[in-house]
């Protein structure tokens, strides 16, 4: 693959994923931004037009005050509806910087009350928090905010406005569009640049190792077989040496290589481990009466190992069950 087929195979990956979700998914939220802010831009009085107008559509129509009946409470951004049976209060939180919380549905839900309205909406450009939804679905209130608001006022705001609010829209999804473009561009150009040393670098990694001089795999396989080969063994103590009873633990681990050492050279057991430091794994191939007086006298010979357990693996094809013993208990 050379580096021009990366480079482009970048470019075109950005500009295919990029332009679509911004024209068909950035588009509309920048519609629905400049919506709002034209919204927001209006008058209380032309709000209300709007807001009935759309409210006419759901089968709400202003409700008529009886005689001596107050108006609903507020700063006059309150419209009084009726469905046929049912009053309907709706309540508009005018400008987007409003965050609605539960305190607002509260007091709607107290003016509805004095209204005797059953249902509310509660409007606004800017946000409601998750304390006012919650509020809301236990006052039967609807909120209505943000993009949704402007989803529902869109039919009826005046022809001008939806060409602004569209050409504000297209404006900014261009530029991002632009913005895409000039990455993938750039993307492209990186993947040109150092596609060479990016197809050269994999290319040596699928290179057959038939084409590699012996020696020099045996080399480069000697520090990888390292560490699988067992660590160089201790010289065995001398049976006259002394053992300590508290030894530290340098000396510990001296005196479990050599239980190592000495329990893997007796007939009947293969290998010889520590899984931790108080558990000695044994495989064996002979059995345990036979083996297990040739473990203790090993481990028997380190007061400081002499009650660690003893891990006796079943010996191979033997349905055998893994046995764990002690020499001594204290």
């Amino acid at each position: 693959m050379s580096a021009w087929i990366l480079g482009g195979s970048l470019a075109l990956l950005t500009a295919a994923v990029g332009l679509p979700y911004v024209w068909f998914v950035r588009r509309g939220t920048h519609r629905a931004t400049a919506g709002l802010r034209a919204i927001a831009a209006l008058r209380w009085r032309e709000l209300s037009t709007l807001v009935g107008q759309a409210m006419q559509q759901r089968g709400l129509r202003h409700a008529g005050r009886g005689h001596g009946e107050a108006a609903p409470p507020g700063d006059g951004s309150r419209l009084l509806m009726t469905d046929g049976s049912q009053r309907w209060l709706l309540a508009c939180k005018h400008g987007s910087a409003y965050r609605l919380g539960s305190h607002h549905v509260t007091e709607l839900a107290a003016e509805m009350e004095l209204a005797e309205a059953r249902h509310g909406i509660l409007l606004t450009e800017g946000r409601a928090r998750a304390g006012a939804l919650a509020a809301a679905a236990r006052h039967d209130i609807e909120v209505i905010d943000g993009r949704r608001l402007w989803t529902l006022l869109r039919p009826y705001v005046g022809p001008e406005t939806r060409t602004q609010v569209e050409a504000a829209a297209e404006a900014r999804s261009r530029t991002e569009a632009f913005c895409v473009a000039g990455l993938a561009l750039a993307l492209g150009a990186l993947g040109v640049v150092s596609g060479d040393a990016l197809v050269d670098g994999l290319a040596t990694l699928r290179a057959p190792r038939g084409n590699v001089e012996p020696q020099a795999l045996a080399a480069a396989a000697a520090p990888a077989a390292s560490p699988a080969v067992a660590p160089r063994e201790p010289e065995r103590l001398p049976e006259d040496a002394g053992i300590e009873d508290f030894p530290d633990e340098a000396t510990l681990q001296h005196y479990r290589n050599e239980v190592v050492r000495g329990v893997s050279l007796q007939p009947g057991i293969g290998r010889v481990f520590w899984l931790t430091h108080n558990t000695l794994v044994v495989d064996r191939t002979g059995t345990i009466e036979a083996i297990w007086p040739l473990v203790c006298a090993e481990l028997e010979r380190y007061p400081a190992l002499r009650t660690v357990r003893v891990q006796l693996n079943p010996r191979p094809g033997r349905e055998e069950r893994v046995r764990w013993r002690q020499c001594r208990v204290q």
